[in-house]
């Protein structure tokens, strides 16, 4: 479905140039340069009271399916099981249906988590900005602890806030359209979806994201599944332009091509 071409830098010279005057200008108390072997990150700061997760991440989590990682089945509601059945034995039978990727939208939270491409993680002060290679993705998650605008319109990825509990970022995600599924195996969603994701430092090159997808309109509970990451200090950032040699974009009765 992808094109993929030229090396980009990641989103580390903008957050650098947005968020050091700010930092400077309150007089913020000292902090533990970030070196990550990349010089684009020498001179961003962070506090010395939490964890430094800046830098780049590859998913280590099979990306196709999110599951409950307590081992329950999906506790879907009666009409979002009877949406994914029919979604799976379409595609068994070898017609699957729309799928938002398709027509190069974003995957959107919580699909996002658990994907193949590289994360990039650039962490300030007031917001850390997350990079995702994949359509050249981004998420800003905003730790001024000001809520949501009553003015936000939904979209695919919402808007996140977040803070530290200890060694623990803990992000909630509200403002998320209801466009896009869960997972690429099709477990919808709705506009009422929140997800607490809890961002955990388990080693110096290993990054654990438990992640909570609460959906009353969808689920008959709240569930958590898990997502992990891997150090990838060499791994830079390649063009993905999903509108370029689309191979799989639906026809005109919603089907899926597989050219």
């Amino acid at each position: 479905m992808t094109c993929r071409k030229l090396a980009v830098p990641a989103l580390a010279v903008l957050a650098a140039a947005a968020a050091l005057p700010a930092h400077a200008q309150r007089g913020a108390p000292a902090a533990t340069p970030v070196l990550t072997g990349d010089p684009l990150r020498r001179d961003i700061t962070v506090p010395d009271s939490v964890p430094n997760i800046s830098g780049t991440w590859s998913p280590q989590t099979f990306f196709r399916t999110i599951r409950p990682m307590s081992g329950e089945e999906t506790p879907f509601l009666p009409w979002a099981k009877k949406f994914f059945l029919d979604r799976s034995a379409a595609e068994a039978s070898g017609s699957p249906l729309f799928d938002p990727n398709a027509n190069c939208l974003p995957s959107g939270v919580p699909r996002v988590l658990p994907t193949p491409y590289p994360y990039d993680i650039v962490q300030t002060p007031d917001a850390i900005y997350v990079g995702i290679e994949v359509m050249h993705s981004f998420r800003i998650i905003h730790m001024d602890g000001k809520p949501m605008p009553a003015d936000f319109k939904p979209s695919y990825l919402g808007y996140s806030v977040g803070h530290w509990e200890g060694e623990t970022l803990v992000i909630v995600t509200t403002g998320l359209n209801g466009f896009t599924q869960v997972d690429e195996e099709g477990r919808p969603k709705s506009s009422a979806l929140k997800v607490t994701e809890r961002w955990t430092k388990k080693a110096p090159d290993l990054l654990e994201n438990i992640f909570t997808i609460d959906d009353p309109k969808t689920y008959a509970h709240p569930w958590t599944a898990l997502a992990e990451y891997k150090w990838a200090p060499d791994v830079r950032f390649n063009e993905y332009v999903c509108e370029e040699n689309n191979r799989n974009k639906p026809d005109a009765s919603g089907k899926l091509r597989h050219n």
